[in-house]
């Protein structure tokens, strides 16, 4: 625990109604939306760069850990602590401070809801596209530090290609500026793509410029069932072969469709596999483009096709896709979430692979994701046992040496944190590792700002 007189200096920093120190309020700053951790000492809500900076230089000055904390909408418990000290909550930073459409800019503070941005840029005919699925509630900052990604991310990509630059204080203390406002700049070390997805072990952020595009005149939606995953994934690449780059490219296998049926209370067609498909653009040229994608769905085997006319219809379709997270529990009450990737062409080899160790290891499991850029979610939902448990971490270990041998990533979009940390070196080598721990030692020479998190340090 802090020592009264330190938990006194933080209080003088940000105000005593911006600092929780009862036990119950504390405990809800001890987990994200998947990972447990330790409960802080005390919880701050800092409001400016430089209560964050007082803050940072007390941690370094008594030697006490910093976790900084978004909305907590996190998987792998990015910012989760792992020991005793301060949860920084960066949620009272809700300011956006500007929208440029001459300059095609945003610059907001870290607690800005991304659905709150989304809605004010387009009112002024602009378009944020970074949508992850907790856009509704999570937040920029906690976007930028994991580094975002989302079912627009095919056409549009993640939040590191829309953040120009950054205030970020560092572990030390120290205030400062990178990037800026201008599309181009290779003035230095690109240190703001530093920042972006560093789990908050850098420096905390306090503000961040982002671009913007112009708004899509319109978007169209396809729904397309195939009798095989293999089907679907060709499909897929002859979509791409078309010329078409859609804006959303996402799959479900077999038991999600089951799920989501079951959830829905609608009959769905017999199916092993969805493809929910968008593009969007000009007006004039999207009743084309849908007709090349539904032609290559056809092609590719497809037994039903559905293009979405009105908006109510549109939503029918997303409904189906966005009911998984509530639908997964069907099949258990305990999720293990989890959000390879791998390229394109191996999305049927490695849902074949996953749904082998579901019967390998007796455990119900569904895939779905973002077939465009072959980030898959695999679900295991499993009863609260310690004999689940452990089939369940077997099972994960298998599906990340699987993941890897089909040249693929551990995580796509949700980091490492905790959760993922005792897989790290099956992916990174000891070199790239070490350079990773001097770049940490160099900026938190004392190992004060989230410790424990993405390599062991």
């Amino acid at each position: 625990m802090l020592s009264r007189d330190v938990v006194k200096e933080i209080e003088r920093v940000v105000g005593p109604e911006d600092l929780l120190e009862e036990s119950e309020d504390r405990a809800c700053y001890s987990y994200d939306a998947n990972t447990s951790g330790e409960t802080p000492s005390v919880v701050a809500f800092p409001e400016s760069a430089e209560e964050v900076s007082r803050i940072l230089r007390l941690a370094n000055e008594h030697l006490f850990p910093v976790f900084p904390r978004g909305a907590g909408t996190g998987m792998t418990g990015g910012a989760v602590p792992t020991a005793e000290g301060v949860v920084l909550v960066m949620t009272r930073m809700q300011r956006i401070k500007e929208i440029s459409p001459e300059d095609s800019v945003a610059i907001v503070e870290p607690g800005v809801i991304n659905y709150e941005l989304q809605r004010e840029v387009e009112r002024r005919g602009l378009f944020f596209p970074p949508d992850p699925a907790s856009y509704m509630y999570s937040t920029i900052g906690g976007n930028v530090a994991e580094c975002a990604g989302g079912p627009r991310a095919v056409k549009y990509g993640v939040m590191r290609d829309y953040v120009l630059g950054l205030e970020v204080v560092l572990p030390t203390g120290e205030i400062i500026r990178t990037g800026g406002r201008t599309m181009k700049g290779v003035v230095g070390y690109d240190l703001t793509r530093l920042f972006v997805g560093s789990e908050g072990t850098l420096g905390v952020i306090t503000e961040i410029t982002l671009k913007l595009l112009p708004l899509p005149e319109a978007r169209e939606t396809l729904l397309a069932l195939f009798g095989s995953m293999e089907e679907a994934a060709g499909a897929v690449a002859e979509i791409f072969s078309s010329g078409i780059l859609p804006s959303v490219l996402e799959f479900m296998d077999e038991p999600s469709l089951r799920c989501a049926e079951s959830f829905l209370g609608a009959q769905l067609p017999e199916a092993k596999a969805l493809l929910l498909v968008e593009v969007d653009g000009l007006k004039e040229s999207l009743g084309g483009a849908m007709e090349r994608v539904r032609r290559a769905c056809l092609s590719s085997g497809a037994k039903e096709v559905r293009r979405a006319t009105r908006e109510e219809e549109v939503e029918d379709i997303w409904r189906v896709r966005r009911c998984l997270s509530q639908a997964a529990y069907a099949l258990g009450p305990v999720k293990v979430n989890e959000d390879v990737a791998v390229p394109r062409s191996k999305i049927p080899p490695l849902v074949a692979g996953v749904h082998a160790l579901a019967r390998k290891f007796r455990l119900p499991v569904l895939c779905f994701g973002h077939a465009g850029d072959g980030n898959i979610h695999v679900n295991f939902m499993i009863e609260r046992s310690e004999e689940m448990r452990k089939k369940v971490e077997r099972a994960v270990e298998e599906l990340f040496s699987l993941t890897l041998s089909l040249g693929g990533t551990l995580s796509g979009e949700h980091g490492v944190g905790i959760a993922k940390l005792p897989f790290v070196k099956m992916e990174l080598g000891p070199k790239a590792l070490e350079a990773m721990k001097r770049i940490k030692e160099a900026l938190d020479p004392n190992g004060i700002l989230n410790p424990g998190k993405v390599f062991l340090f």
